[in-house]
């Protein structure tokens, strides 16, 4: 009995632990108040989120590669590159960017894939796999007009990239659902997470 209680006292103890509680106990919060707002508001509000872990991400991921910017120094203006070479440079530097870089394309990928996918479904009234992809083509979209991909044929660029994007995303959301977990764009990034109510029973 006392060993129980003394159970008891070391996990109301453990700051860790309360600190998740109270942070999931916002989260919750949070969402119950987005969910009561109107259309507009939810996907302003979720992008902007979003954009802000992604811009963090990014900045993390740029520290991890800034090193490798100095290997695409930018050309002269009087070399002459075939289109090809340059659309292949521009590529190159778009990946291999800085913290700030790295910011601004995480930025942009997550926070519109994640207000594509609140608009989608909020209209649509569920989340599925055309949801999904639609999100991501915008993102993919988007991600290829800011980085300075592309070359010549931006628009060619742009679908291409896009429709990349739509491929692999959807491949992972129904990888996802036959394994039990899914991409929530809202959620942490597009992170994959656990579904909720996947059989395991809730704690009381």
């Amino acid at each position: 009995m006392e060993e129980g209680k003394q159970g008891v006292m070391v996990a109301a103890q453990n700051p860790i632990a309360q600190l998740q509680a109270r942070f999931k106990d916002l989260e919750n919060g949070f969402r119950a108040w987005l969910a009561k707002q109107s259309l507009p508001v939810e996907a302003a509000v979720v992008t902007a989120t979003s954009a802000a872990q992604g811009a963090a991400i990014g900045a993390f991921m740029g520290t991890l590669t800034n090193d490798a910017t100095s290997a695409f120094p930018t050309p002269p203006p009087q070399a002459n590159l075939n289109p090809q070479a340059m659309a292949s440079f521009k590529q190159a530097q778009a990946l291999a960017g800085g913290p700030l870089v790295q910011a601004r394309n995480f930025a942009v990928m997550t926070g519109v894939n994640a207000g594509i996918s609140c608009v989608m479904k909020r209209i649509r009234g569920k989340e599925d796999v055309q949801s999904s992809m639609v999100a991501a083509f915008g993102s993919g979209a988007m991600f290829s007009l800011v980085s300075g991909m592309g070359g010549q044929n931006q628009a060619a660029n742009v679908i291409s990239s896009g429709l990349f994007f739509a491929l692999i995303q959807g491949g992972i959301f129904q990888d996802g659902e036959n394994h039990g977990y899914m991409i929530d764009p809202s959620n942490k990034n597009c992170v994959l997470s656990n579904l909720e109510n996947s059989g395991s029973p809730n704690p009381e």
